[in-house]
């Protein structure tokens, strides 16, 4: 090698070294910048100290049982349990990855994929299935029951309460739906159109989330596997529910049925009679406001946009109310229910043929709905003379 091209050599590779030492958005890095080093769960667990159960949204028992139900399904290798579940819940409960992979010591990478390993988990574990069991004679007298005895109410045969809830989420995109513009709701934001019921004790013995947005409530709980079998009178199982006279207790967006007691239109038109029924079947019907508000509560993530992959969140959403089942079993057995005296203290729908709209009106005529069920429980408060608070009986 000639000296000229010796000291060209020569000065590009000091360029080199000079544009490696000074790095530039370009360039690549010399080092990781992060070397990740899993901390032991006895040092998560000490790091976080009393405020623990605050980290993972559940009492330390609740969540050594929940570990449990879970270790079968979970990765032998690597993480242990304990760390892949804390992590998860701790994602849920509204903690941001960054400060997440900084606390357990992790990737961010190795973060997501506990995550779905635990929601994954979740769903498949039996033990966390939704209790509803419509076609046990025994699950329905110890559920009808439950409202009897906490709500004092004249309605022996209340099996559940039933309402939709918004989940937001960010825009889908429009390789993932049909229709970017159905999941748009009315209130200015993308979200889920999902179907709940629970129980007395406020959890949730059934959801589905499979429906957009613009779906109507009544619409979209008729295209869930529950709704299409209450909805057919010929079922076996919603047969037996209509001949034991059981039910279930809905807003105003769902239509009336045999096994569905929705409140009369107008506070009763004036008949205070039908206004007990709307009162007593609005006690029943408010376990479901609270126990969405109790989720949401405890589960942050619902307070945003959900921004994981779209195929993936209503995975997330089950797993979700899945947890809450799972700490309202354990971490409030011995919670008491208010009394009710102290409330005030702290598809497609079936409709009869006369029931259609006509071809000018907007929309269907809800006093012409027929309901057997609603009537026989209007005069049900009859028979037994009950009225709501504050109505004088003499009038």
């Amino acid at each position: 090698m000639d000296s000229f091209a010796y000291q060209q050599a020569a000065f590009m590779t000091n360029i080199a070294a000079a544009v490696r030492l000074r790095r530039g958005v370009l360039s690549r890095p010399l080092v990781n910048e992060f070397h990740a080093t899993a901390a032991s769960f006895p040092a998560v667990r000490a790091r976080h100290g009393r405020h623990f159960e605050r980290a993972v949204r559940m009492p330390e028992p609740t969540f050594t049982i929940l570990v449990d139900k879970l270790r079968t399904r979970l990765p032998s290798r690597g993480l242990s349990a304990e760390l892949r579940t804390a992590m998860a819940l701790r994602y849920l409960g509204g903690g941001s990855y960054l400060d997440i992979r900084a606390a357990f010591g992790v990737a961010t990478a190795t973060m997501y994929n506990c995550l779905w390993e635990v929601l994954d988990a979740v769903n498949a574990t039996a033990s966390l299935d939704f209790s509803f069991m419509s076609g046990d004679p025994d699950w329905r007298r110890q559920t009808a029951q439950g409202f009897t005895r906490s709500r004092k109410t004249p309605f022996d045969y209340v099996l559940g309460a039933i309402n939709g809830r918004a989940v937001q989420q960010e825009q889908p995109l429009a390789r993932d739906v049909p229709c970017v513009a159905d999941y748009y709701s009315r209130k200015g934001f993308y979200a889920f159109n999902m179907q709940a019921v629970c129980n007395v004790q406020y959890e949730f013995i059934y959801m589905s989330c499979k429906s957009q947005e613009s779906c109507h409530d009544s619409a979209a709980f008729t295209s869930t596997d529950l709704g299409a079998m209450l909805m057919n009178p010929r079922d076996a199982t919603t047969m037996q529910l209509i001949q034991a006279g059981y039910c279930f207790v809905g807003d105003e967006a769902y239509a009336a049925g045999e096994v569905m007691a929705v409140p009369w239109l107008g506070s009763g038109g004036g008949n205070r009679w039908r206004d007990s029924y709307n009162y007593f079947q609005s006690s029943c019907r408010v376990h479901i406001e609270q126990a969405f508000g109790i989720m949401v509560w405890r589960w942050v993530v619902f307070w945003r946009p959900l921004r994981v992959p779209f195929l993936k969140r209503p995975s997330l959403i089950r797993a979700c109310f899945k947890f809450h089942n799972h700490c309202r079993r354990y971490a409030c057995a011995e919670e008491a229910l208010a009394p009710f005296e102290m409330d005030g203290v702290g598809g497609s729908v079936y409709f009869c043929e006369s029931d259609r709209a006509q071809p000018g009106e907007r929309g269907r005529r809800r006093d012409f709905e027929r309901s057997h069920l609603r009537g026989r429980m209007t005069d049900r408060l009859e028979e037994l003379g009950v009225l709501r608070p504050g109505v004088d009986p003499m009038y």
